[in-house]
């Protein structure tokens, strides 16, 4: 035991219940993605700057659903779905229909760095929703927004992956 005396636990779980009236709406999770595969940059060498052989490491550590994931991602993120060479990987998201967002929270996985998602990079509108510039894999958390933002059609979410593909060489 945690060294408490048994039956001390005092936590709780409520549950609220709505009468389903117009204020209330369904809270949904959207995933935002970018590549997970890193192909090596000018002047880097090693038996992952293999594209296959990378991308059944990524297989291997992560699970048969991260690696096939892979090609998805690049094609979605890098039209023509040919992989950027680099630490730093991107993808643009077109917001679909008006969303409000509340929180975020950012994945990845061993090499990676920082992490960041935009409203509407680069314009007068632009907006940081989601800054972690020392990702740590052991202290993935949702993070709250100050204030909730508003988005819609015509709106882009970017996120910016940076990553230490020097952490996967072989010994």
């Amino acid at each position: 035991t945690d060294g408490k005396p048994a039956g001390s636990d005092r936590s709780a779980v409520r549950l609220r219940l709505t009468d389903g009236t117009p204020q209330t709406r369904e809270l949904q999770t959207w995933s935002l993605d970018a590549p997970t595969d890193l192909p090596c940059a000018a002047g880097e060498s090693g038996p992952l700057c293999d594209r296959a052989a990378s991308i059944a490491d990524v297989t291997k550590r992560f699970g048969p659903e991260v690696g096939e994931f892979a090609d998805e991602q690049v094609e979605e993120c890098n039209k023509g779905g040919v992989p950027k060479p680099g630490a730093t990987q991107t993808c643009d998201h077109e917001v679909e229909e008006p969303v409000t967002v509340y929180a975020g929270f950012g994945h990845m996985h061993m090499l990676g760095r920082s992490l960041k998602v935009e409203l509407n990079p680069g314009t007068p509108k632009a907006k940081v929703l989601l800054d972690v510039p020392q990702f740590d894999f052991d202290n993935q958390r949702m993070v709250k927004l100050q204030s909730p933002v508003e988005a819609g059609p015509c709106d882009t979410l970017r996120v910016t992956c940076r990553h230490d593909a020097g952490l996967r060489k072989e010994e």
